[in-house]
């Protein structure tokens, strides 16, 4: 009995673990049935999406006159269509009885089974794999459309950019590609090779896969450190000359470890770059990380250890003709020059950069004899074989330059190559080294010579043989296959003058060298090294007549002998240096025109200049140690500029100094001592003084005798106490007729005369600006002024309808810290501005404002406002306050031709334009830590204009949308803002 009883027990026990183990599993496969069916859901809208966005793109291409479908394509969309029926039909038996009825989600009996869950996570698996392929697809149709965006519409002659869409088609393919981490771009110097990895950078489509982009010019003069606090500063990592490399790349490869996605652009490599060394890894360690580098030379790239390597060919006959014919204009179809142009042309080797030269320096010339001249000098001119590319690179380009009219341009090109690769060479430097030189005509003002020195500038430009940098008007940059060309006939006997020059500038070296055939040399350029000393005997060099010495920033001593043997200088730049005096052998530079020491911080005293007849240019701008002027200053009868600006230290002149410097035409005394006391009867003496940046005693100027100033024809005026004031202000640039008032009450203060002629005017930190227009009396009209800016401001603003205009060809408007301030309109009615002309609004930190303008009353369409930048504006709710009880018509859209827009730290900003305006104009737009901003005044039509989009990723994700295609026109100029 007890054992049938142990045996029954025992056939129970399995049975009831068959049992649960079977319930287990039923249990199990439900709760996973209905997890990976909700996946299933998001992931197919996710796929209905992108197809969306695929036939978006396919639809825009074809309007344009594109066709982007392709078999792959046609085939990914027949595969979407297929299963999204499938999929809802599945999705539709899973949930519903034969009934239709919907089954309970706590217990549906057919999830029990394990087929269904079988079933989708099959279907899941379909559609991420038909999402990974269609992400491939949209972004290469993408790329397609954008390249497609490029070409000319029809009708016109003029190609697009001399980019190779071959090549830009290789370099998105390898960069797309999985098994391929590293791409060198290669081809000789001048065929494109930067233009085509800066025409990748800028299409949005592509760089949005990345989470950051990081480019960094290398160049010949590979400067590690320099490179490195490229990458850092490109981070956002603060650095300092004092921290090792090795502290540096610690923080870089920190800062890079949080970049799941990252694009490494190495432009103009010349000898391969250690990652590790600057902090970077290795990209082939990191799934997603991608380096794409430039270089003249295929062994570079293998050094890299490339994966791939794409040639950038010259242009076939075809597009060199195309390109040639852009530059030269119509005159290569007339037809007795045609042929011999197409000669010329082909004579450039299909190099962009030559061909755009050449055709340049051929534009407007009707005569066929110059064409043939032309030819003939192209296939003859002599040029040495180096690094066997001159044939096709330095005889065309050695041409151009003989092609400069007259020896002074010549030399002005030549003296350019005198700075270091890749260097923004400052204009102003440029323009007093050429005047000391002798190259600008010293019978002109110092105004006409500038002017005539910005004129050979715009020259050199229009012939391609300088380039402008962008976003900094002062400088100008040479392509380093030019500077390479300018370099050769300077180190040469080839120029007609025989200038010859010595270079070593920028490349690290510690020891001034040995100067290369002495006796002929007469330039001599050892700047942006890293010397600490110089030598104490040099070999003669009797002709030279330029030094350039400066930022070498670890020069200390200037040795007496050292400048013996430069007797004939007549520019001598030691700036940005740590020197603390001049050796006395400086006196016998009895030929000296230029001496420059701008930014010797520790310089304290000049030797006596008594017998520097000759000198012309004297910059000790920053030089903030010196204590007083040089012994002899007043006998300095040439001296036509003389800067002392920021020279704190330098707190007295003596008297009848300044009024016997008869020649003077530019002084800069700006931000000096504040006890220094300014003689303006002196400055009156200087009949030739047109250019003079100074400060001014509020209380002398109600005595009179300021007639003097009217003949000026730049200046900057700091009036008041300036320790309120902000060094911005100074030192602002040489262009404008510019007025600063800073910590004065203006009730009651009158200086209108002052005024009467300035273009640019700055309040800060004064009092009672609300009274100033009746101080000034509202019946005068102050039509130079276009800058106004206004900072550091507590009154109140009373709002006027007095209906006047004091300021009515306003274009730029800056207001910081203007307290009270609740619109840009109440400060017009005000102050008595007009914003018909307006171009630029910033505002920031101004925490009462509203909005700027209140729209359908007095104020009309700003037809010429072009940038708006809001910063830290807590109050500000809207941009525009529309009047409902107008009885004008409200202009629509009121900014139509508005740019850019840069609008931050804005919480209660809800509202950017009216409900039916768009900004159709707009190429840049930021918004950071604007939570509120919820629609743009954006349409798909906005994509043919709009560059870029930045903002922070939950702000574009919270976006309204009027249709989901001006949202899919618009994500890919979409970059994020760190946060």
């Amino acid at each position: 009995m007890e054992f049938l009883a142990s045996a029954l027990a025992a056939a129970i026990v399995e049975l009831g673990k068959c049992f649960c183990g079977s319930a287990y599993c039923k249990i199990e496969n439900f709760a996973k049935f209905r997890s990976n069916l909700d996946n299933l859901r998001g992931e197919m809208a996710s796929l209905i999406i992108l197809r969306i966005s695929v036939k978006e793109i396919i639809a825009e291409a074809k309007r344009d006159g594109h066709e982007l479908l392709n078999p792959a394509l046609v085939e990914w969309l027949e595969q979407v269509e297929q299963l999204d029926t499938e999929v809802g039909l599945f999705i539709e038996a899973s949930t519903t009885n034969n009934n239709g009825e919907t089954l309970s989600k706590y217990c549906p009996s057919c999830c029990f089974s394990c087929k269904p869950g079988r079933e989708v996570t099959r279907k899941l698996k379909d559609v991420k794999q038909l999402i990974d392929k269609g992400s491939l697809r949209r972004q290469t149709a993408d790329a397609e459309l954008k390249l497609g965006k490029q070409e000319v519409p029809k009708g016109q002659s003029i190609p697009g950019p001399s980019v190779p869409s071959k090549c830009l088609d290789s370099v998105l393919n390898s960069l797309n590609c999985e098994d391929v981490n590293r791409i060198g771009v290669w081809g000789m110097g001048g065929v494109g090779k930067t233009t085509l990895v800066r025409t990748l950078n800028n299409t949005p489509s592509f760089i949005q896969h990345f989470s950051v982009v990081i480019w960094v010019t290398v160049s010949k003069q590979f400067d590690k450190r320099r490179v490195q606090i490229d990458i850092a500063e490109r981070l956002k990592l603060d650095t300092t000359m004092e921290e090792s490399m090795e502290s540096t790349a610690r923080r870089i490869l920190q800062r890079l470890q949080l970049e799941e996605k990252l694009l490494l652009i190495l432009d103009d490599v010349w000898e391969a770059v250690d990652l590790d060394h600057l902090g970077v890894p290795e990209p082939g360690d990191h799934p997603g990380w991608k380096l794409l580098l430039t270089s003249r030379s295929l062994d570079v790239c293998r050094q890299m250890k490339t994966d791939e390597d794409i040639k950038v060919e010259v242009l076939d006959n075809e597009e060199s003709w195309k390109l040639f014919t852009q530059n030269a204009g119509k005159v290569v179809n007339l037809e007795n020059i045609e042929q011999v142009a197409k000669q010329v042309a082909r004579e450039c080797g299909g190099l962009p950069l030559l061909i755009k030269i050449v055709g340049a320096s051929m534009r407007g010339k009707e005569m066929v004899q110059l064409w043939e001249d032309a030819l003939s000098e192209m296939r003859r001119s002599p040029v040495p074989n180096i690094n066997g590319i001159h044939d096709k690179v330095y005889k065309p380009l050695k041409w151009s330059y003989d092609a400069l009219e007259g020896t002074t341009i010549k030399s002005c090109f030549r003296f350019c190559a005198l700075y270091p690769e890749d260097f923004s060479i400052d204009v102003k430097e440029l323009i007093q080294s050429w005047l000391a030189e002798g190259l600008i005509d010293e019978l002109r003002n110092y105004e006409e010579s500038t002017n005539r020195g910005i004129a050979l500038i715009e020259n050199l430009k229009d012939s391609c043989l300088l380039e402008r940098v962008d976003f900094d008007a002062g400088t100008v940059r040479m392509h380093d296959v030019v500077r390479d060309l300018a370099s050769w006939i300077s180190s040469s006997s080839s120029s007609e003058d025989g200038c010859k020059a010595f270079v070593r500038s920028g490349l690290g070296l510690i020891n001034f060298p040995e100067v290369e055939t002495p006796d002929s040399v007469k330039r001599v350029s050892f700047m942006h090294n890293r010397t600490r000393n110089l030598p104490e005997s040099v070999v003669q060099c009797p002709e030279v007549s330029t030094l350039l010495l400066q930022g070498n920033r670890l020069l200390e001593i200037v040795p007496e002998g050292f400048l013996m043997a430069f007797k004939s200088l007549k520019v001598l730049n030691l700036s940005g240096s740590r020197i603390k005096k001049l050796p006395q052998s400086l006196l016998q530079l009895r030929e000296l025109r230029a001496l420059l020491l701008r930014g010797c911080a520790d310089l304290k005293e000049l030797p006596p200049l008594r017998g520097f007849t000759k000198l012309q240019v004297l910059d000790c701008g920053q030089a903030s140690r010196i204590k007083e002027l040089p012994q002899g200053m007043e006998e300095l009868s040439n001296l036509r500029a003389l800067d002392i600006s920021f020279t704190r230290a330098l707190r007295h002149i003596q008297s009848g100094t300044l009024s016997k410097l008869s020649s003077l035409e530019f002084l800069d005394m700006s931000c000096g001592a504040r006890e220094r006391l300014t003689r303006y009867a002196e400055l009156a003496c200087l009949e030739r003084l047109t250019a003079l940046y100074i400060d001014l005693d509020f209380s002398r100027l109600a005595s009179g005798g300021f007639e003097w100033i009217e003949r000026l024809k730049r200046f900057h005026f700091i009036i008041g106490d300036r320790s309120y004031g902000r060094e911005y202000f100074y030192g602002s640039g040489y262009t404008e007729k510019r007025v600063t008032v800073c910590a004065l009450c203006l009730s009651g203060k009158y200086f209108g005369w002052l005024l009467n002629n300035v273009s640019a005017l700055t309040f800060d930190s004064c009092e009672e600006l609300e009274k100033f227009p009746e101080s000034l009396g509202r019946n005068v009209c102050y039509s130079a002024l276009r800058f106004l800016t206004i900072s550091d401001y507590n009154g109140q603003f009373l709002s006027s309808n007095a209906g006047f205009c004091q300021i009515p060809n306003l274009e730029l408007l800056e207001l910081r810290c203007v307290h009270h301030l609740e619109s840009i309109s109440q400060l017009a009615s005000t102050l008595g501005l007009e914003f018909s002309k307006l171009r630029t609004i910033e505002v920031a930190r101004c925490e009462k404002l509203k909005y700027l303008f209140s729209v359908g009353g007095s104020t009309s369409a700003l037809e010429h406002l072009v940038s708006i930048t809001l910063t830290d504006c807590e109050e500000l709710e809207e941009l525009f306050a529309y009047g409902s009880s107008s009885a004008n018509p409200l202009p629509h859209p009121i900014v139509f031709n508005l740019r850019r827009v840069d609008l931050q730290l804005l919480p209660k900003l809800e509202h950017l334009s009216g409900e039916n305006e768009s900004w159709n104009c707009l190429e840049e737009l930021e918004v950071s830590q604007c939570k509120k901003v919820r629609k743009l005044p954006l349409t798909a039509e906005s994509a043919k204009t709009i560059k870029q989009i930045r903002g922070d990723p939950w702000w574009w994700s919270r976006l309204e949308w009027n249709d989901q295609n001006t949202k899919s026109c618009l994500q890919y100029f979409t970059k994020w803002v760190d946060m």
